[in-house]
């Protein structure tokens, strides 16, 4: 990891990393107690690694895929899932999104783009348009990696959920959004056993709580 550490590439983002990262405390909840108590409904995703390719100017990527699914259900978009994404063993964070677990990833790659971070072609700041969440946790990753950490991600794929609608006169079947329901489900569950929310959460749907 050392040398990882002195490439150019991590370099330049020790300002980003110092003004992005957040402080973890230690977590007792690991993903195997927690996936107990859910009726073992979460699955292993793939490991979370730094990534020194000189081709992409992100650090971090996602591998390791699990030798039952490869990377296809990774890549499958338009699908429901409960994501936790687990340091060392332990959630630091829930979470759900509607179009599949690559795209919430690219998602949360664009955290890479604060003004702390230069432009490659440009060598211009970046405007600092992008998500405050997706900077934290992608800052937060990026450093306890570089400083030996192991992170991956499991998730739960969500069932799908058609309900009848009438729609001008004509009853129409439409796809229901429900990860929200499901998500808020998960961060209770995660509170009964912690008496907190995973640290690397801002909130959930109070719809369902």
């Amino acid at each position: 990891m050392t040398s990882l550490v002195n490439q150019t590439k991590f370099t330049a983002g020790i300002a980003a990393r110092a003004a992005w990262k957040k402080t973890l405390v230690p977590e007792e909840c690991t993903i195997t107690q927690f996936n107990e108590m859910c009726g073992g409904v979460f699955t292993f995703r793939g490991n979370i690694h730094l990534d020194p390719s000189p081709r992409r100017q992100t650090t971090l990527y996602v591998t390791d895929f699990p030798a039952e699914t490869g990377v296809t259900e990774w890549k499958r978009r338009g699908t429901e899932h409960i994501y936790a994404i687990v340091r060392n063993g332990r959630i630091m964070k829930l979470g759900g999104t509607r179009t599949g677990m690559k795209q919430r990833w690219s998602s949360y790659l664009c955290g890479h783009c604060v003004p702390q971070r230069l432009k490659r072609r440009t060598q211009q700041p970046f405007p600092g348009k992008m998500s405050v969440t997706n900077a934290h946790l992608y800052h937060t990753i990026e450093n306890d990696l570089l400083a030996g950490g192991e992170w991956c991600f499991w998730s739960w794929k969500l069932p799908t959920v058609t309900v009848s609608v009438d729609i001008l006169g004509v009853p129409t079947e439409v796809i229901a959004q429900t990860y929200h329901a499901y998500e808020s489900r998960c961060m209770a569950n995660f509170h009964a056993l912690t008496g907190h929310i995973p640290q690397l959460c801002d909130n959930s749907d109070p719809s369902y709580r």
